[in-house]
């Protein structure tokens, strides 16, 4: 009679797919070692006569626990001066967005230092807030008119809702009574298009907002600058003759990709000298964002929030006004790593091979199961890595912490039980079903196995829920693609030889579905440019179809098999065939 569906028959491989797993997973191997080295190697940036920008936003809630929903927090004027200090190696201005929290001292360290200051009054809901800020910012205008160029009243007022045209426009014309220096409101461009008609009348200058990686319609980092430029003449021609300030520009160092727009330091610093050097070329004011990375924003817009910065939350200048720049300059950590998992991997199974031979067991691990498992634990081990640099950026909270600790707990798990898993297939054959998770305690399984059945439903389930937030809510999501990298690639080998979850694993078929249908959506919802959405939705399905890969029984190896096996394995296999 054939074998039941939970115990097929023990097959070895053929030696074609013996050969074949092996080499797929050393090219995948190789392809990361020399992206790796790629991204080490110092590249040629755009190169400007005088590297100092117009000017940079400014907030000096760069340290640790430092925000400005915090209405008790008062930065000292000590700290903001060694901060202005810093900036004024690289700017002659800076622009800040409110007066609370001690900013009410820039314009006087502004003064001290020799920098130009665009002031800011915070606008928002609270009419008795709008009049101390409105009053406090037109004293300081005032008074430090030979160090304020420009008053921006309200910042993205409109794009929050927080005030009707109509309200705001009120504000300006009193502001513009009151001020001794121009006066301006700063939006998105797309809000000064819409809202022109009201607002043209009561500022002296349109402040835009262009920031080509947040468009709907995202901008890579090597169109960007033409997008500013663009953009910026569009408002000139609707707004004739009045002067166009583009108050907010610039790119993230962290983050996720967007369509064409991927994040990165290499990339910002392209954006940066790109346009110091369009604008020695084509004279245009801007104002970069920003001064100092700000932790606090990825609370609201995710990793990409809290690394804007021309210098990280510690102070040091992350992008460079001159010279060629690695992208990476980290990029030796992936190679040592994968170095090290691939030393565990082998070292594992030297100790299987040991322990089996003190048992008495016939037939050791072979050459190529040991290159196997060296390889897959180099794999397991690089991308474990790269998810553990993203860990710190995309957590924001304790809750968060633990769920991508849990994550990528899970991924190592998986990752590790599935390569002993196919070093032995490799050798051995398919000699005893796999179990899922709910058939850990009933089903005949070792306890590597049920280490691997509980590791990849959590896997699976932790993967389903992350896909369903990027379909239905991805802007600042992450796409964690080197979570299920290594497990999707090891549990897909083991499907392809046949060591597949039995029909009853009704849980994770279920969950492969949902991770199935999610990955197709999220390729079409963030498009084909964004090769990181691309990357994550190949490697969603093939965990999905690892883990749903209908079972059956294992066919009746050729000679081929029989021959490349070993001795104990083919014994077993002559043993238990029956098709």
């Amino acid at each position: 009679m054939p074998p039941r569906d939970s115990e097929p028959a023990a097959v070895a491989p053929s030696a074609a797919r013996r050969a074949a797993v092996l080499f797929l997973l050393s090219l995948v191997l190789a392809l990361i070692l020399a992206w790796a080295v790629l991204q080490g190697r110092p590249a040629a940036l755009p190169e400007v006569a005088a590297a100092q920008l117009p000017c940079v936003s400014y907030a000096p809630f760069r340290r640790a626990g430092d925000t400005p929903f915090d209405p008790a927090l008062r930065i000292g004027p000590q700290a903001i001066e060694a901060d202005l200090r810093l900036l004024k190696a690289v700017t002659g201005c800076v622009r800040t967005y409110g007066l609370d929290h001690g900013l009410d001292a820039v314009p006087a360290i502004a003064r001290k230092l020799g920098l130009r200051v665009v002031l800011g009054a915070w606008i928002g809901r609270d009419a008795a807030a709008n009049e101390i800020q409105l009053r406090r910012a037109l004293d300081l205008a005032r008074e430090y008119r030979d160090v304020v160029q420009l008053l921006v009243v309200g910042n993205e007022v409109l794009l929050r809702r927080e005030l009707a045209p109509e309200a705001l426009a009120a504000l300006l014309d009193r502001a513009r009574r009151e001020s001794p220096v121009p006066v301006s409101y700063a939006d998105v461009w797309e809000f000064w298009l819409r809202h022109g008609p009201v607002l043209r009348e009561h500022v002296d200058v349109v402040a835009a907002h262009i920031l080509p990686y947040w468009e709907d319609e995202p901008v890579g980092s090597e169109q960007a600058v033409d997008h500013v430029y663009a953009v910026a003449a569009q408002l000139r021609q609707n707004f004739g003759s009045m002067p166009v300030f583009v108050a907010e520009t610039g790119w993230p160092a962290a983050g996720r990709q967007r369509g064409p727009a991927v994040p990165g330091r290499f990339e910002q610093a392209h954006f940066v000298r790109a346009m110091l050097a369009r604008q020695a070329a084509q004279p245009l004011q801007f104002n970069l964002i920003e001064a100092f990375d700000q932790p606090w924003k990825r609370a609201l817009e995710g990793a990409m929030g809290g690394a804007w910065g021309l210098f990280d939350s510690h102070g040091i200048q992350r992008v460079p006004l001159a010279g060629p720049l690695p992208p990476d300059a980290r990029w030796f950590w992936l190679p040592l790593g994968a170095m090290v998992g691939a030393g565990v991997g082998t070292l594992a199974g030297l100790m299987v091979a040991g322990r089996r031979r003190k048992q008495g067991a016939t037939g050791g691990t072979d050459l190529l199961a040991l290159s196997v498992l060296a390889a897959g634990g180099a794999l397991i081990a690089a991308f474990a890595l790269l998810q553990t640099q993203a860990l710190p950026l995309w957590s924001r909270n304790a809750w968060e912490w633990a769920a991508g600790g849990t994550a990528l707990l899970l991924s190592l798990i998986s990752g590790a039980a599935a390569a002993g898993r196919l070093a032995q297939v490799l050798q051995h054959g398919v000699d005893r079903a796999r179990v899922g998770v709910a058939g850990i305690f009933t089903a005949p399984a070792a306890t590597g196995w049920r280490l691997l059945a509980v590791a990849q439903f959590g896997l699976l389930f932790l993967a389903a829920v992350d896909a369903l937030g990027l379909v239905f809510d991805a802007r600042y999501r992450p796409l964690p693609w080197p979570l299920i990298a290594a497990p999707a690639l090891l549990l897909s080998a083991l499907a392809w030889l046949g060591d597949r979850l039995p029909a009853a694993a009704r849980e994770e078929k279920l969950l492969a579905a949902a991770c199935a249908v999610c990955a197709v959506l999220v390729a079409i919802l963030e498009g084909p440019a964004n090769t990181q959405a691309l990357l994550y939705a190949v490697l969603l399905l093939a965990l999905a179809g690892a883990s749903g890969w209908p079972h059956r029984a294992a066919p009746v190896p050729d000679a081929a098999a029989r021959n490349s096996a070993s001795p104990a394995s083919s014994a077993a296999g002559a043993a238990q065939r029956v098709e």
